[in-house]
């Protein structure tokens, strides 16, 4: 009996892996907590801040989110280009995740080394902390102006697209609308830098989706076979 519920419990795993593959339609405003990925529309007067909910959650099951409220919200569109990014972190220096408009195959081992969470993890950290004091979570529309509450203020307050310069000068950290965001992670050391998932924000129709990562073959081969298991085993005890 042990053996069988054993099996059961790796079974019921596996098979909650391997089902992860779905799309959250649904992502909270702000507040924000650690762990959460916020989306960031941004470049002109006004700004667009969405939680997209737990990081982890987003990338096993991807999003699918209208946010053309944003957009035509006055002051979003303007002079310059409409830019988008997501990023967030555990709240502490690793793991971190943020967008980039190249994919990390275009990284080199220096630009990797330029990477710096403690920079990223007080400037998130600030901007989290006057979001969560200012308790609207209604709210989706800010003033790129707003003294305590811009997303520019605290990680982009150059214009330079580089979380306040968290990475380097040569890698841009966010796309403009209708191209694709790369997002990355680094879970340790410069060198767990990896390319994670895709974004897209499609101007036309509002639509903000994030790619699920795909389950490794190999999880779903595992699932497969403990489910055979249990069948075995479920049989043996019965007969």
């Amino acid at each position: 009996m042990r053996y069988l519920s054993l099996v059961k419990r790796l079974a019921i795993a596996a098979v909650t892996a391997a089902a992860l593959t779905g799309s959250v339609t649904a992502a909270h405003a702000l507040t924000f907590n650690t762990g959460d990925a916020v989306l960031v529309i941004y470049g002109n007067d006004n700004q667009g801040y969405l939680n997209l909910g737990n990081w982890e959650s987003l990338k096993a099951n991807g999003a699918s989110i209208d946010v053309s409220g944003i957009l035509s919200a006055a002051g979003v569109s303007g002079v310059n280009p409409i830019e988008y990014t997501v990023l967030g972190n555990n709240g502490g220096l690793t793991p971190m995740w943020f967008g980039n408009s190249v994919d990390i195959s275009t990284w080199t081992t220096t630009q990797k080394n330029q990477v710096l969470p403690t920079t990223f993890n007080t400037a998130l950290t600030n901007w989290r902390g006057q979001i969560t004091t200012a308790n609207d979570p209604s709210r989706t529309i800010y003033s790129k102006s707003d003294g305590l509450l811009s997303y520019s203020l605290y990680l982009d307050s150059g214009g330079t697209d580089t979380y306040n310069a968290s990475i380097p000068s040569t890698r841009r950290g966010s796309a403009d609308i209708n191209n694709v965001l790369y997002l990355l992670e680094r879970t340790g050391a410069a060198n767990t830098l990896t390319g994670v998932t895709t974004a897209f924000l499609n101007s036309s129709t509002g639509a903000f989706t994030v790619s699920a990562v795909p389950i490794p073959a190999a999880v779903v081969l595992f699932a497969t076979g403990v489910i055979g298991l249990v069948g075995i085993a479920r049989r043996k005890l019965m007969s």
